[in-house]
């Protein structure tokens, strides 16, 4: 195992991902500002060089009291198209990606060593992984990629001492992605063509607590979007917000915040993040 250097420690990232048609470069051009975003993410997260990137996306809660680590040893990794009635070509999409099972079992053991049992399981990735990374440029990119899963509950938190327990990782040249969505109201995304009226107040809500909050009360700004009155607005189930908890965790009350894309569409915000 390699030994911590903090001087080289890798940035933690929360991205907005969308559904399938992120791919759609018509829908979602890159010289647009969703294109354009992701993109440049993916393009700094290469430039970092790093030794592996572990994913939590809001397409995966664990079956178990504990986490789940995806742990295939194939090359090309099966793809979860968990996606329904979208055109057939999105069907047809790859992802090729490195995979490390050495990695999975690092990963798993940070967890078992805090009695969180974690274990490896036999999964492909799930959209909210790749159609993500793949917009972002990161299909054939050179560090293997881990998806671990969510807890099977919505305590942020849980979710945010789940970031805390994989910080770690980063002084040993992982990159922790959180992929979900800032704002996430699927029930509420078709009718009116405007932004709905909770989007940029939540939205908002967040940024006071990962950009405005001082360092040291961060943690508990992000918990306390618990009790915020929009939350179910902006959230009717919290599996998108969590990943975001995760991120936070993972970088710690020294890290420094930076807001990269802001983006409202319907029901959704697109907000992504990047701490390092």
């Amino acid at each position: 195992m390699a030994t911590s250097d903090t001087a080289n420690r890798m940035p933690v990232y929360f991205v907005s991902h969308g559904g399938p048609t992120l791919l759609d470069n018509t829908e979602y051009p890159l010289d647009q500002p969703i294109g354009k975003g992701l993109r440049q993410i993916g393009d700094e997260i290469k430039a970092l060089n790093p030794r592996g990137m572990v994913v939590v996306s809001g397409h995966w809660e664990s079956a178990t009291r504990g986490l789940q680590v995806n742990s295939r040893s194939a090359i090309l990794q099966p793809l979860i198209y968990d996606f329904y009635n979208f055109p057939q070509w999105m069907y047809k999409e790859t992802f090729e990606h490195k995979v490390d099972p050495k990695l999975a079992q690092q990963v798993a053991e940070v967890f078992n060593k805090e009695s969180i049992k974690t274990d490896a399981v036999d999964r492909g990735l799930d959209h909210g992984v790749w159609v993500v990374l793949k917009k972002a440029g990161l299909e054939g990119a050179d560090f293997p990629i881990v998806q671990l899963s969510l807890f099977g509950n919505e305590s942020m938190e849980e979710h945010l001492r789940m970031g805390e327990i994989l910080s770690p990782l980063r002084d040993q040249g992982i990159v922790v992605v959180g992929s979900g969505m800032a704002v996430h109201n699927l029930r509420d995304l078709f009718g009116s063509n405007s932004v709905r009226p909770y989007v940029k107040p939540f939205d908002k809500e967040i940024e006071r607590a990962i950009i405005d909050s001082p360092p040291h009360e961060r943690r508990s700004a992000m918990a306390a979007l618990a009790g915020s009155s929009i939350l179910h607005k902006a959230h009717p189930t919290l599996e998108h917000l969590l990943p975001l908890h995760v991120v936070v965790g993972a970088a710690g009350a020294e890290a420094k915040p930076k807001k990269i894309l802001e983006a409202y569409q319907l029901s959704t915000s697109w907000s992504c993040y990047k701490l390092t």
